[in-house]
Parts: C-alpha cells; structure tokens; sequence
C-alpha cells in the first residue's frame, strides 16, 4: 500500500511537470499513465468532479516555487556536503527553521489527496503526512546528533555486516504477511511485524546506529496503532540495552 501511495504521488508530479514544461510529445510508461489516471478516477468518485485531480496537479506544478520561497536550496545541499562538528550548529540552526516553514508547501496538496482516498488509504495517508514533522525535528535535535552518530568509528565497523543483518531481520516476516493489508493483519503477522522491527533495533544498537530506528519509530508506532495490531502488541516498543559486541 505505501508504495503504491508513493508511486501514484511521483506519477502526478511527473504528470505536473509536463505541464510546466508544455511537452506534448512526452510519452509516459504505461504503469504510470494507469496510476495517474487511478488517481484522476478516484477523485471523480469521490468528488463528483474533475476540479480536486486538476488542482492536484497544479499544486504539484507550483510545489517548486513554494519550496524557494522558503529554502536556501543550494545553501543547503552544498552545506550538507561539507557538514562536520565545526560548523553543524550553524547548518541546523539556519536550515531547519527553513524546512519546517517550507512544510507548508505541501499542506495544499496533501488536504487535495485526502478527499481521494478513503478507508485504509487515507489512514495510511494520514500517518505519513504526520510523520513529516516529527521526524524533522528529530533529525535537527542537538544540531543533527542523530546523523552524526552514523559517521562515528563503531558504526563504520558495522557497515559490512549490514547486508547479514538486512536478510536476518527480513526473513521474520514471511510472504503472506507482506501482501496483507493493514486492517487484516492478525497476531501472528503483527508479531511477525514486531520481531522484525526489534530485530532491526538490536542490530543498529550493536553498531551504535540506534539513531536510525528511533527515526523508523516515528512512522512505525503511528502504523501499529491504526493498524489491526493494536488489538495484540504494544505500540510502543522496548529498545535493546546497549552492547559493545560486533557480531
């Protein structure tokens, strides 16, 4: 279901840009041209009219001058380049009060999209559009300590088990639980669900990556409380005690 959310918001901003860019001989794939147009059918039922889809479209075309509005972009892909403890404190403090305004940009066309979708979509929806701040403001803590962790000598060491440790934790959820929909799962799946989830949270504690679950928690606790797993696992998930122990 997410990445079918993911490919249909890619296919009307691919749909968006041509627009702009006034190119009628643009040929599209034909996976992308049935989602946009799932989108375009969807809206109509639910609308009643072609006016969400259209404005939908126009929000993704003027998404780009928005973000100018409110970012420094070049200042911030360029500074994040040379980012170290020398200067992060400048780099957050200047550039994370303009993430969180530019948020804005997307409110539109996420309020567009909602009158889309219905039921477990927009749910689903629902979660992602909250997790945006939130994850934000985790990653600019303590001037982006979060990230830093990730360039320290115990998780370089880690790197190269990480391909072991990825194959461990996902061969705890099996095929069927992959293709059921989030208000099907029952506890087996949920459990399932879990252990994959603890499972990825002791591996990046051993090394010293623990950063990157709390930012895959964010998504996660909203998305097991919304889900059929409510019913049979706590949303709020125990962290593994710290170990030195590369294994």
């Amino acid at each position: 279901m997410s990445a079918r959310l993911t490919l249909v918001t890619l296919a009307v901003a691919i749909y968006a840009a041509s627009a702009v860019d006034g190119s009628p001989n643009y040929t599209y794939s034909e996976e992308t041209m049935e989602l946009i147009e799932s989108l375009e059918k969807q809206c109509l039922q639910r609308t009643g009219s072609s006016e969400t889809f259209e404005k939908l479209v126009a929000g993704y075309t003027f998404a780009p001058m928005c973000f100018a509005g409110y970012l420094d972009l070049d200042g911030l892909d360029s500074g994040f380049d040379e980012l170290d403890d020398s200067n992060r404190v400048q780099y957050f403090d200047t550039y994370c009060p303009q993430l969180n305004q530019s948020l804005q940009c997307v409110n539109p066309m996420f309020d567009l999209l909602r009158k889309c979708w219905d039921g477990e979509e927009l749910a689903f929806w629902d979660i992602m559009f909250n997790m945006v701040p939130e994850a934000l403001n985790l990653i600019c803590k303590d001037h982006g300590e979060i990230l830093f962790r990730l360039g320290r000598p115990d998780y370089d060491m880690c790197k190269t088990r990480f391909e072991d440790y990825a194959v461990e934790c996902t061969d705890k959820i099996s095929n069927y639980t992959e293709t059921m929909k989030l208000s099907k799962l029952n506890e087996d799946q949920c459990y399932e669900l879990r252990e994959f989830r603890n499972c990825a949270a002791e591996k990046l504690n051993i090394c010293k990556g623990s950063g990157i679950i709390e930012l895959a928690d964010v998504f996660y606790k909203p998305l097991m409380k919304a889900s059929s797993c409510a019913k049979y696992i706590d949303s709020e998930p125990n962290n593994p005690v710290g170990t030195n122990e590369i294994s």
